[in-house]
């Protein structure tokens, strides 16, 4: 049964999903071409032009969203819920707005169903249905299966990681917590559990202890900030951990961390605002300067903003 529901989540995970796009969804270019692409499948494409559109608009809350989608059907859960997370801190009905009219076939939800009447104790029958449900945006009822997953089966990692995300979607920081904390008890190795517990711990406004997950996670794997596809948003273990350090009024490490993540990422805007601001914080004036004036080219409001009114409160990451 483990064999078949693997084979089955696989196809899944990886496979295409034809979607219609909403009339109400913005008129940006690059945000219609991933639509388009999506259409036809061509998710990888699709997920390069939501990064351009939100190197464009970096508060273009239904580009993060359906970026999200798209990383859930390559199976990169992390950036799916990182990108959901700052979807619904942009927009808290996004959902509604980014989907539309959207409809999915519900073909594999009805296929693990039918599989957990035939047998209620297959752990693994939960979870798939749970990771369905996840990528079709349902994620109080993923968050559910993933919990019966669990009943069935204690040490089941996999459920633990998609139970977590799913909280995080739900903004149920603290079962989240719980989550991540239960996977490094029974893995003290695991990079993910140690990233998205510092997410939401710098979520929480516990910064040195978000520092130290994001410390533990470099450490167990170096890789972790450099994904194999370049996208211009992802290096963020040195980012969040840059972020973190600079609400500690911790300017120099952040500094250092921004900078690493400039040498992955030069495209993200963000980091020259906040290198800015650490900069700035210092007294490096010129170099704030200079940095904020990066940040402005590659489209950053607040970066524009500041470079009008240096003395203009700090938006939120």
């Amino acid at each position: 049964m483990r064999k078949r529901f693997s084979i089955v989540l696989l196809f899944l995970v990886v496979g295409t999903a034809g979607a219609h796009a909403a009339e109400s969804c913005p008129p940006a270019g690059h945000y219609m071409n991933g639509l388009a692409l999506d259409k036809t499948g061509l998710h990888d494409r699709a997920i390069e032009e939501y990064s351009l559109a939100i190197a464009a608009d970096p508060g273009d809350a239904a580009a993060y969203y359906r970026r999200g989608l798209d990383y859930g059907r390559k199976g990169h859960f992390d950036r799916e819920t990182e990108d959901y997370s700052k979807a619904t801190a942009l927009a808290p009905d996004v959902e509604r707005s980014a989907r539309g009219t959207e409809r999915w076939n519900d073909g594999e939800i009805e296929a693990f169903t039918r599989a957990i009447a035939d047998n209620p104790g297959d752990a693994w029958a939960y979870y798939s249905r749970g990771i369905a449900l996840r990528l079709k945006g349902r994620a109080a009822e993923a968050a559910e299966d993933f919990g019966k997953a669990l009943a069935l089966d204690a040490g089941h990692i996999s459920a633990i990681y998609h139970l977590g995300a799913a909280l995080r979607t739900l903004g149920r920081l603290g079962e989240a917590l719980a989550a991540y904390d239960r996977a490094l008890s029974l893995d003290p190795a695991l990079p993910w559990a140690a990233y998205n517990r510092g997410l939401i711990l710098s979520r929480q406004g516990r910064y040195a202890a978000a520092i130290e997950d994001f410390t533990r996670t470099l450490e167990l794997d170096p890789n972790y900030a450099t994904p194999a596809e370049q996208s211009p948003n992802y290096a963020w273990a040195y980012y969040d951990r840059g972020f973190a350090h600079l609400k500690q009024k911790q300017y120099k490490p952040a500094i250092a961390d921004f900078t690493k993540v400039a040498a992955i990422a030069s495209g993200f805007p963000p980091i020259y605002y906040w290198r800015a601001m650490a900069y700035s914080a210092i007294g490096k004036k010129a170099k704030a300067r200079e940095d904020m004036r990066r940040a402005a080219g590659l489209g950053s409001a607040g970066a524009k903003r500041w470079l009008a009114d240096p003395t203009a409160a700090a938006p939120s990451r």
